[in-house]
């Protein structure tokens, strides 16, 4: 039990430490659009961002969770299960892309640029980085992601400086990214090669493409439920974005930047429980005793942080963004730190004892409970809306996770 607890801390700190980096990079890209082009071009380049993000999802369709749990109890068959999800990937993604930028052109009458192709075409290169990541993680091996990913994030912030000084260019970032992102999807491939070759297993052959409809069955709960919670704060945005203006999203977008960073902590804690939780060495009984030790740390961790956060609320915005509308919507965000925390501790437990289906299910009540409470703050009180209703989302989905947690420990 201490040794586990003790490398679930040491990794939290390696993937928080990568996570911070890489969501610095895309916060620094953020400032330099607003300083070099203006608050409507972050704008833009937020929403475009955010309908990246919920096709991503898609593509990934949840295949990257179900996979750490696939190699875990069958490591012998790991580079077919690696082969078989990208080929299910890259059609996937590709699908999502061309899809959306049809509905873009037809439903929102948007124009067809290079800069939606772009900034859409981020999502395949990323499916592919995200099924090797997986793979590495599985062998409780945090480093080495950890490592491309800050690698990938200096570049970005480089080369988005340069072009932003000379043309102010938002194709030109995208652009970017999506290069950089296919040559870090490549270094994660000989990276989980070589790990993998290293562990001296004697691989199965190749499993035949049709094995992946059973784990396109068994992954759609991981799937809905990433979609669905992934997708929440995006799909504000998209609503803030249609009843608004560019403006408007961009003044929201500064201040969530800062609430939303608590990813940095909850995706790292969740990166490194989760592998530990589908380990067939750990058994229930210590599932349960390690996610409650995690969720009292990410309780006082979580109160701290948005304190800090609801204090400094004007200085942070006067040094970084300078848009002052922002200080009272951060300050309204900063509640929301504490409930992401915790659940993000619970999600695991929860996945590692087959609770994916009811976790969907939660996920799903609450995107459209988001959805309708979303339009209506929005409606009346524009960008402080938005606030209020990720406020009340986030605490609903707290609510719910803990008291599944309570009920879940008489099954143990």
């Amino acid at each position: 039990m201490k040794h586990l607890t003790n490398k679930i801390l040491k990794d939290t700190f390696i993937v928080m430490l990568s996570n911070i980096i890489n969501y610095a990079g895309m916060f620094i890209i953020a400032v330099m659009i607003t300083r070099l082009a203006g608050t409507s071009e972050l704008g833009e380049f937020t929403y475009i961002f955010a309908i990246s993000s919920v096709l991503s999802v898609i593509s990934e369709f949840g295949l990257s969770q179900l996979l750490i749990r696939k190699i875990n109890s069958g490591r012998t068959e790991t580079f077919s299960l690696i082969r078989n999800t990208n080929l299910f990937k890259f059609v996937l993604s590709v699908s999502c892309v061309l899809i959306a930028l049809l509905v873009l052109f037809f439903i929102n009458n948007e124009q067809i640029s290079l800069i939606y192709i772009a900034g859409l075409a981020v999502i395949i290169p990323r499916a592919y980085q995200s099924t090797y990541e997986s793979a590495i993680r599985a062998l409780m091996k945090q480093s080495m992601p950890a490592l491309l990913k800050s690698i990938n994030t200096f570049i970005q912030i480089i080369l988005a400086y340069f072009i932003l000084k000379t043309s102010g260019s938002l194709l030109g970032i995208f652009v970017i990214i999506l290069v950089t992102e296919t040559i870090t999807a490549l270094a994660f491939k000989i990276s989980a090669a070589k790990i993998w070759r290293s562990q001296k297993i004697t691989f199965t052959k190749p499993l035949p493409f049709s094995q992946v409809k059973p784990m396109i069955r068994e992954s759609f709960p991981f799937f809905g439920s990433n979609f669905l919670s992934l997708s929440i704060p995006r799909v504000v945005i998209i609503i803030l974005g249609n009843l608004t203006s560019p403006a408007s999203v961009g003044i929201f977008s500064a201040a969530s930047r800062f609430s939303n960073g608590i990813g940095l902590v909850s995706g790292a804690i969740y990166n490194t429980i989760y592998p530990v939780m589908t380990d067939p060495s750990t058994d229930d009984s210590t599932r349960y005793t390690i996610a409650k030790k995690f969720i009292l740390y990410a309780f006082i961790t979580g109160a701290l942080i948005a304190s800090l956060i609801y204090l400094f609320a004007e200085t942070i915005i006067g040094i970084t963004f300078k848009i002052p509308e922002s200080v009272p919507v951060l300050k309204l965000m900063s509640f929301t730190v504490l409930p992401i925390l915790v659940y993000s501790v619970i999600q695991p437990f929860l996945f590692s004892v087959n609770q994916e289906k009811y976790i969907m299910k939660i996920y799903a009540f609450i995107w459209i409970m988001n959805i309708l409470t979303g339009i209506f703050a929005i409606h009346h009180h524009n960008y402080m809306g938005a606030a209020i209703n990720s406020v009340i989302i986030e605490y609903s989905l707290l609510i719910l996770f803990i008291l599944k947690f309570i009920f879940s420990k008489p099954k143990l």
